[in-house]
């Protein structure tokens, strides 16, 4: 029960985060790509040991393609904070799984 609620929370702050920073930056991604990136990766990063790495990669492949950045950093900090929000959730519902 607590991975699937780990699941909800990262996703749901996940979409919440790229939504944010695509307003903030002025890019145009309709909402259901930015909740299907977010709802795959963190799926992904909640896979023992190696899945945020995968989870990572792939967010940066998605991000990189729904959004058409140009600039690195846009979708660094997308990816970054995206990260950041994972391992909180990990640590706090799951316990450091």
């Amino acid at each position: 029960m607590s991975v699937a609620a780990a699941f909800v929370v990262a996703t749901s702050l996940s979409a919440c985060w790229l939504w944010a920073v695509t307003r903030l930056v002025g890019t145009v991604v309709p909402v259901v790509d930015l909740l299907i990136i977010a709802a795959l990766c963190s799926g992904l990063a909640l896979l023992p040991s190696v899945g945020w790495v995968l989870a990572t990669m792939i967010m940066a492949l998605l991000i990189i393609r729904a959004t058409e950045a140009d600039d690195w950093a846009e979708a660094a900090v997308m990816i970054i904070g995206s990260n950041v929000i994972w391992l909180v959730v990990k640590a706090t519902l799951l316990g450091g799984m």
